[in-house]
């Protein structure tokens, strides 16, 4: 069970495999529907996962020192969440490019997020106490609404043609 502290983070990672899915279907099919894919997900990422990518480096993480390789790992697949999406970026005119670059997104923002959601936030609700993890969702939700986020991310209602 999640934390009430975590549950914006857990609603925005829902959104978040919904976009990985939508990626890895679209890099084996139709050029142009994995452009729409891709340029939808770069939307979605701009718009939504780099911030929930900040929520967590800000101020979940430094509110469990303890949990160091979790934190580790977590800082080290955003680094390469943020890289892999630049380069999405760069081959959206290039179908060839882009496919593997769309699967491989996939791929990482699904292990990641189930990496997040099955172990590292189960370790933050075991190493916190109550208190601490009130503290914390205090903390999450004021750092969301200076952003202008508190509830869960927003992605779009309609999938591009050609990738549900």
């Amino acid at each position: 069970m999640r934390d009430a502290a975590l549950l914006a983070l857990s609603r925005d990672h829902h959104d978040v495999l919904v976009e990985a899915l939508r990626l890895r279907r679209a890099a084996g099919g139709d050029p142009a529907a994995l452009k729409g894919a891709a340029a939808a997900f770069l939307d979605f990422f701009r718009e939504e996962i780099a911030g929930h990518l900040g929520d967590e480096e800000e101020v979940v993480l430094p509110a469990c020192p303890t949990l160091v390789e979790g934190a580790e790992r977590i800082r080290r697949e955003h680094v390469e969440i943020r890289d892999l999406a630049e380069r999405i970026a760069g081959a959206l005119g290039d179908p060839a490019a882009l496919s593997p670059l769309a699967a491989e997104m996939g791929a990482l923002l699904d292990d990641h997020v189930r990496y997040e959601e099955r172990a590292y936030f189960m370790d933050v609700q075991a190493a916190l106490p109550p208190a601490a993890l009130e503290d914390l969702g205090v903390r999450l939700e004021a750092f969301r609404s200076a952003r202008g986020r508190v509830e869960a991310c927003r992605r779009p209602r309609a999938w591009p043609q050609g990738t549900s």
